[in-house]
């Protein structure tokens, strides 16, 4: 899966961005909008947000859980020993299914990204 970060210039103002093959319907780039999905927060305090969505993805793979839930305001995942599956809070059928490395891989650059700004 390829995954790009960088800052968008919005009105004068740079904000964290992020581009994936992660395609779903009509073509929108599910993985990235869950990534962007702030909250309606600065995004360095989506650090912990992350850190949450990693320790779900790490209790999963150790078995500890068969599966669980992760959400922000409008995208959820639900994660899985088969992938984890990205959808709209708003349209569960508005999905894609990745692999856990692809979207553990997602989560870490995303916040190693943040991290750096």
């Amino acid at each position: 899966m390829s995954i790009q970060f960088f800052l968008e210039e919005s009105t004068g103002v740079a904000i964290p961005w992020c581009s994936t093959d992660g395609l779903g319907p009509d073509d929108v780039d599910i993985l990235a909008c869950l990534l962007i999905d702030d909250g309606g927060g600065p995004f360095v305090e989506t650090i912990p947000w992350l850190d949450e969505g990693l320790n779900r993805l790490r209790a999963v793979r150790r078995e500890d859980e068969v599966s669980t839930e992760w959400a922000r305001d409008a995208w959820a995942t639900h994660i899985s020993k088969g992938g984890v599956k990205i959808y709209s809070l708003y349209d569960e059928d508005f999905s894609i299914t990745i692999s856990l490395d692809d979207f553990e891989r997602a989560l870490r650059g995303w916040k190693d990204f943040l991290l750096s700004l």
